[in-house]
């Protein structure tokens, strides 16, 4: 069996000592028992990364939870991350099947009938994997050792999808550009289904919708018969997103915290809160430490803790600030008309929205992650979420359309839309400019919003 050398200073500095490498899925030295020892792992594995998520999750957790030692999980597997992306593997290679088994696209029933069948198998593999689906995206918005296995996969699918939408004459918008929007918005709409964030619409349900949705922007010239083949469920008459209140925040907020201090001192806090906001974005809340954000700020450990009590206490403030952001953009939402040919104003807002997401992207990923059990923090999010949607509702239900339409599913639509394209247009090879992304989201409102009105 191969070995690997490791070097243990302690013992020496001279002698390598050798430790064997551990036994792959495949290895014809693991028998039956060892298979069933291997298989256990991965399926403890996949129990706790959903239960207390991926970067909650220790070796000694998995070890303890299987019921071997240590030693024995280092037989099969270097660490978790190679637990992680061997069931990362099982669930890519489920999607891979899904996509080779797409049939032909186009503005025909045939066409359409197609692309209903793949969002509801790409549906069923996410729901059946979802607790990997929810933590890949988890760990791919954190700087770590997998992400680029996740990357190089995702290239790998995309460029699957757009063979297949080469294949499709579409117009107005190229066929690399097209599948990474779709693949983008897909897999963040599943991930609202898994993580309860559809106001009680059902998976048939929003696949219906989103199948309507994508259809108009692969084909806007799609009959309005082809899209009403399929049968979609009514949405309440006059539907309404409830807006819930704002929690307590009283003492919690930047203002609040720095009320009676001196200017300098004032300034120390807002460069502690920046730099939390700055780790939190590129190595996700959970991974971040203490000694990160004073390290990012240039101040001592000390200083850190006359201002916050913990991490989690800078979470609250940064989380504040965020919420403030989000509720001004949901307002100026409101605001803007989507169908007007003039696109300076909504222009304006995707790029003023984007650099809000890629901002604060670490504090509302602890709460849509559920890497922090703080009420303050979850209550803020589902609020900001709630007046975003709400927003749009009230944009989408002033016009007529040709076809069955839940402005509900189509304000989610949107959210996935604006907080996931933009920063997968950006990790395309090569990478759409800014004004190129403005020009995709302006696209994707309006052909898939607004091209059949009545």
């Amino acid at each position: 069996m191969p070995t690997t050398t490791v070097r243990l200073t302690a013992v020496s500095e001279t002698t390598p000592i050798t430790r064997r490498a551990s036994y792959g899925p495949s290895s014809p030295e693991v028998g039956s028992r060892g298979a069933n020892t291997r298989t256990k792992i991965v399926d403890v594995s996949l129990d706790l990364f959903g239960r207390v998520g991926f970067f909650n999750t220790s070796v000694d957790a998995i070890a303890k939870e299987a019921d071997i030692s240590r030693a024995t999980l280092y037989q099969y597997f270097p660490g978790k991350d190679e637990i992680f992306l061997e069931l990362l593997d099982v669930c890519g290679r489920a999607l891979f099947r899904v996509a080779r088994r797409i049939g032909p696209l186009g503005p025909t029933k045939v066409g359409f009938d197609n692309l209903n069948w793949w969002l509801g198998e790409w549906s069923w593999v996410f729901d059946r994997y979802s607790t990997m689906f929810v933590q890949w995206t988890s760990v791919a918005m954190a700087d770590t050792s997998v992400r680029p296995q996740i990357d190089s996969f995702m290239s790998g699918y995309t460029r699957m999808v757009t063979a297949r939408l080469e294949q499709s004459e579409l117009h107005g918008i190229e066929p690399r550009v097209a599948a990474m929007a779709m693949i983008a918005i897909v897999h963040r709409m599943n991930l609202f289904l898994a993580t309860d964030r559809t106001y009680g619409r059902d998976t048939q349900a929003v696949v219906d919708s989103l199948s309507v949705y994508l259809q108009l922007l692969l084909f806007p010239d799609t009959p309005s018969s082809v899209l009403n083949s399929i049968p979609l469920e009514t949405p309440p008459e006059n539907p309404v997103i409830n807006v819930p209140p704002l929690p307590s925040i009283a003492g919690l907020s930047m203002d609040d915290r720095t009320a009676n201090l001196s200017k300098r001192a004032v300034n120390t806090v807002r460069t502690l809160v920046d730099a939390g906001a700055k780790q939190f974005q590129l190595k996700g809340y959970h991974r971040t430490s203490v000694d990160d954000i004073v390290e990012e700020a240039g101040l001592a450990r000390g200083t850190f803790y006359k201002y916050f009590s913990e991490k989690q206490d800078l979470l609250v403030t940064v989380s504040i600030e965020g919420i403030r952001h989000a509720l001004e953009h949901a307002e100026r939402l409101s605001k803007i008309d989507l169908t007007d040919p003039d696109t300076t104003e909504l222009r304006a807002w995707i790029s003023s929205f984007t650099g809000f997401m890629t901002r604060f992207s670490g504090s509302i990923g602890a709460w849509t992650e559920k890497t922090t059990d703080n009420d303050i923090v979850t209550q803020l999010g589902i609020c900001g979420q709630a007046a975003m949607d709400s927003a749009m509702v009230a944009d989408l239900v002033t016009r007529k359309r040709d076809y069955h339409f839940d402005p509900v599913i189509a304000a989610i639509i949107f959210r996935s839309l604006v907080t996931r394209v933009p920063q997968a247009a950006q990790e395309l090879s090569p990478p759409l400019s800014e004004d190129e992304i403005a020009d995709l989201v302006i696209d994707c409102v309006g052909r898939g919003f607004f091209s059949h009105l009545t």
